[in-house]
């Protein structure tokens, strides 16, 4: 009975820390956010889609950088060397995603994916515009 009661306590405990990381994490996102948007035309979070992993992130764009960043990592793109910006319903693996749009970024060797929440596509469209092949074709299919 001893046992019992030990494992539940130790569950629920387990439980309150993962929340409360959770929380730490999210409340650190928002402060990058906030830092970021000073100094940037637009910032908000985002997530950044390598792969199957998905990475929480505080996204901001200048008239030439978007960088992404979270408590471990700080990473940025120079927006000179984006060729194609794209605004779809589906990551480059196929699968779809719940709400908002992915940002497709594609330099000459590289392609970038942000999920951007629904309230904040209209303006990361207007601070990053679609633009080349991908978002030419992009652009023109209703949002």
């Amino acid at each position: 009975m001893q046992a019992t009661i030990w494992i539940i306590a130790a569950a629920v405990a387990a439980y309150f820390v993962w929340k409360f990381l959770l929380h730490q994490r999210s409340a650190s996102l928002v402060a990058l956010v906030d830092r970021r948007r000073r100094t940037s035309q637009f910032a908000s979070r985002g997530e950044y889609v390598d792969g199957n992993r998905h990475l929480a992130v505080a996204l901001a764009v200048t008239p030439s950088t978007l960088f992404y960043e979270n408590s471990d990592m700080q990473a940025s793109l120079d927006l000179e060397w984006i060729r194609e910006v794209e605004y779809v319903t589906e990551l480059a693996t196929g699968a779809r995603i719940d709400s908002g749009k992915v940002m497709r970024l594609r330099s000459d060797r590289q392609t970038f994916e942000f999920v951007i929440p629904e309230d904040s596509v209209a303006r990361w469209r207007a601070v990053v515009p679609a633009r080349g092949r991908a978002g030419a074709m992009s652009a023109a299919v209703p949002a």
